[in-house]
C-alpha cells in the first residue's frame, strides 16, 4: 500500500477507537444503527482505463471489509466508516478508504449517501456511494450499495463502479 493510504488507514482506526468514549450514555430513542460496527462485503466492481493505459470495461468479483462508527444526530445518523475493497482485478486495483455516513432510519431501514477518500493504485482520490441498511437482527443488518470514483493520473483516466451487499455486526 501506499505511504497515504497507510496513513488514512491508521488515522481512522485511532479515531474510531475514541468514538466510544466520547459518545454519552445511551437513551430513549436512539436508533437501531448508533454505535460502532463492523462489517463483510462481496460485489462486483466495474472498472476501465483510457489513455496512456487502457484497459476495457470489465468486472471484477470481490470480497470487502468494513469497520465503523454512528451517532444519531436528531432525526438522522451520522457517522464514519473505514472500508478495504480487495478487488485486484479493478484499474485501481485494490482500494481502501474511509467516508463520512448521512442516513435517515425509517424503523428497521436506513437509507444513505457516503462521501470520502479512497487509494491505493494509482492516487488517492473523492469515493461517494448511496446505500441502503436493514437491521433484520437485534445485532445484525444487511446492507446493498454502490460506490463510485474515477482517477486522472500519469496520463490515464481510470472508472470504478462498484455494487456491494454484505453484513454488519452492531456492537449497540
Amino acid at each position: 500500500m501506499h505511504k497515504i493510504t497507510r496513513s488514512i488507514l491508521a488515522a481512522s482506526v485511532v479515531l474510531l477507537s475514541q468514538l466510544p468514549c466520547a459518545q454519552a450514555a445511551p437513551q430513549a430513542g436512539v436508533s437501531q444503527f448508533a454505535g460502532p460496527y463492523v462489517g463483510f462485503k462481496l460485489g462486483v466492481n466495474n472498472s476501465d482505463a483510457s489513455g496512456a493505459f487502457n484497459k476495457a470495461s470489465h468486472n471484477t468479483v470481490f470480497p470487502g471489509f468494513t469497520a465503523g462508527y454512528n451517532f444519531d444526530v436528531q432525526r438522522f445518523v451520522v457517522g464514519a466508516e473505514a472500508f478495504a475493497d480487495l478487488h485486484h482485478g479493478s484499474t485501481t486495483f485494490k482500494d481502501a478508504g474511509i467516508d463520512a455516513k448521512f442516513g435517515m432510519p425509517f424503523n428497521q431501514f436506513m437509507p444513505y449517501i457516503r462521501a470520502g477518500f479512497t487509494g491505493d493504485d494509482p492516487d488517492t482520490r473523492f469515493h461517494w456511494g448511496l446505500g441502503v441498511d436493514y437491521k433484520f437482527a437485534e445485532h445484525v443488518s444487511a446492507v446493498a450499495e454502490w460506490t463510485t470514483d474515477s482517477s486522472h493520473h500519469d496520463g490515464t483516466k481510470r472508472t470504478n463502479n462498484s455494487f456491494t451487499v454484505g453484513v454488519q455486526y452492531h456492537f449497540n
